[in-house]
């Protein structure tokens, strides 16, 4: 028997059926009858959904709506919560600024395009939100934008704005490879190993912890010149006052397990380690 998936963004959301998106409706719908897989409260058979203005406004029995409500017949039908990506590089006009090591002072929302039809392709299959991170070139790499995927609408409207900002970082193999294979006539980027990716992040750090002070002196009036601004560092800063999240890229165990001990070492916390294929070797 074939199973047929309606998708619900938890808590204020738009409803995605196959073909049509009501992420951005304003009409009043009602689901009736469905098969509610809520994840955190187990399955709810013959259940209706009441949409009201973009947002859930009750689960239950028998519900009712105004005339003017849209019925959803949702019999034998699964209603699931929306599906949310931890790590997208969709609606992005660029994914990789791989020119220098350090790339902090880039932002993924300058190239978001909101006519990419991967947004499109996202809301079919049920994704409704997204964390979309520059790629794994640098060791240091882009900020990023966390988008509430809609179809239709100005950037300004996808972007949450109450969302953690955030940054890419990576390890490994993918920062070594882009430095390799230079164009004619370029010199080839540092690093080329992973002990030269450490480097690059430990030195970052060391810059912006610098940067801090110098901004610390000045604002308690012990120098009368401001800092020069410096908009690579700025972002760095943000992570060493716990502002901004780290997303880091890696594969091996020693990847993670060395960037987690740089962490430390500056006092800031990784937020998720992506891909992660031999993190469980160093989990608690």
């Amino acid at each position: 028997m074939r199973k047929t998936f309606l998708f619900l963004l938890p808590i204020s959301v738009g409803l995605i059926f196959l073909s049509s998106v009501f992420a951005q409706s304003k009409n009043e719908v009602l689901i009736k009858n469905a098969t509610v897989l809520t994840a955190a409260r187990g399955t709810l058979e013959n259940t209706d959904i009441l949409i009201q203005n973009g947002k859930i406004a009750r689960i239950g029995k028998n519900l009712n709506a105004s005339a003017a409500a849209r019925v959803i017949d949702a019999t034998g039908k699964f209603v699931s919560p929306g599906i949310i990506d931890a790590h997208s590089h969709g609606m992005m006009d660029a994914i990789n600024e791989g020119s220098l090591a350090v790339t902090s002072m880039t932002r993924i929302r300058d190239v978001l395009n909101p006519s990419d039809i991967s947004i499109y392709r996202a809301l079919a299959g049920g994704v409704t939100a997204a964390n979309l991170l520059h790629g794994s070139a640098n060791p240091i790499g882009g900020q990023n934008s966390t988008v509430k995927f809609k179809w239709g609408k100005p950037v300004e409207d996808y972007l949450i704005s109450d969302a953690p900002s955030g940054i890419k970082f990576a390890m490994g193999e993918n920062t070594k490879r882009a430095s390799f294979n230079p164009q004619a006539g370029q010199t080839p980027r540092y690093p080329r190993t992973r002990m030269g990716t450490l480097e690059v992040i430990r030195d970052a750090f060391i810059r912006a912890r610098d940067y801090k002070l110098a901004w610390a002196d000045f604002n308690a009036k012990k120098t009368k010149v401001p800092p020069r601004r410096n908009i690579e560092l700025e972002p760095l800063v943000e992570i060493l006052d716990g502002k901004r999240l780290v997303h880091a890229h890696g594969y091996r165990s020693d990847e993670h397990l060395n960037l987690l001990k740089l962490a430390d070492e500056f006092g800031f916390r990784i937020a998720s380690l992506q891909h992660g294929l031999e993190a469980y070797k160093i989990a608690p």
